[in-house]
């Protein structure tokens, strides 16, 4: 098994996720499966993989679009991590979508969760290589920042569990209190947008 981790700053961030995840959904960790080749595994796929990217699947696999385990499908609230083995497939829609609504913002878009709409919640890198988390609606359009950096996305995340802002409802899926949630994201990611509207 291959256990030796991409080592970032942000590795610690989503072990502490991980942690917190487990005091709802003891199971959830180890249902995301272990990376076979570390962060190797994703570069081959994407040359330039942001550092979030390299981070969390060189600790994971990801989830399968076919889990059926309410406790177990969703990294936040509504979306699933991608699987590694469906990563170049979800990039193919993403792709699409934005090829669809006619995207010229420029920069990179890398998808980090999705759901069973084709929604996203994406890792855009500028082309001056600033990164913040966006979330495109497949329906509606643009992307909108939701984090302010890679380590706000998963500090933010971290506080959500803290605050107890997150919890399981009675069909054991990922729940979350909308006004808790939006309070503690706007305070730790004054420039995203998202959670000002």
């Amino acid at each position: 098994m291959y256990t030796h981790s991409y080592a970032h700053p942000i590795s610690s961030q989503f072990q502490t996720y991980l942690e917190l995840s487990a005091g709802f959904r003891p199971d959830y960790p180890a249902s995301l499966g272990t990376s076979t080749k570390g962060s190797a595994e994703i570069t081959d796929l994407v040359p330039d993989a942001p550092d979030l990217l390299k981070v969390i699947y060189s600790h994971v696999a990801g989830t399968r679009s076919g889990e059926e385990e309410p406790s177990l499908i969703e990294f936040i609230p509504g979306y699933r991590l991608i699987h590694i083995a469906e990563y170049e497939q979800e990039m193919q829609v993403l792709a699409g979508i934005l090829e669809e609504k006619g995207y010229s913002g420029g920069g990179q878009i890398f998808p980090l969760l999705t759901n069973y709409g084709s929604d996203f919640i994406c890792l855009y890198r500028s082309d001056e290589g600033n990164e913040v988390i966006c979330d495109l609606l497949h329906d509606y359009g643009d992307l909108v920042v939701m984090y302010d950096s890679p380590e706000k996305f998963l500090e933010t995340l971290c506080e959500f569990y803290k605050q107890e802002a997150y919890f399981l409802d009675e069909e054991g899926y990922l729940d979350c209190d909308l006004v808790k949630e939006g309070e503690i994201g706007a305070e730790l990611n004054p420039g995203a947008k998202y959670w000002s509207e």
